[in-house]
């Protein structure tokens, strides 16, 4: 089978299977702005979540990487990184 052929054969595949998806999502409500509504506030949330996730973990590696400012080969490598981290300015 030509790679071309399959290539077009798995985009109508993909649009099918896209469209049955929508289908199923919509079917549960009656109202479309109900479901975009829904949507809109779905993804703030998640984004919300990814910011505070995101902070976290860099907090938490900020306090590792100072924990390892004695070691003798990184330390003054992890000491310049925290340095200029602690240095950088504050919103």
């Amino acid at each position: 089978m030509p790679k071309h052929k399959l290539n077009v054969r798995k985009s109508t595949e993909y649009q099918a299977i896209g469209k049955l998806l929508e289908d199923t999502y919509m079917v549960n409500s009656e109202v479309k702005s109900k479901v975009l509504w829904f949507s809109f506030l779905r993804g703030l949330t998640y984004g919300l979540g990814i910011f505070i996730a995101g902070t976290l973990v860099v907090g938490i590696l900020i306090w590792v990487l100072g924990l390892f400012d004695n070691v003798p080969l990184i330390g003054p490598f992890i000491e310049k990184i925290v340095n200029n981290l602690d240095s950088s300015p504050r919103l």
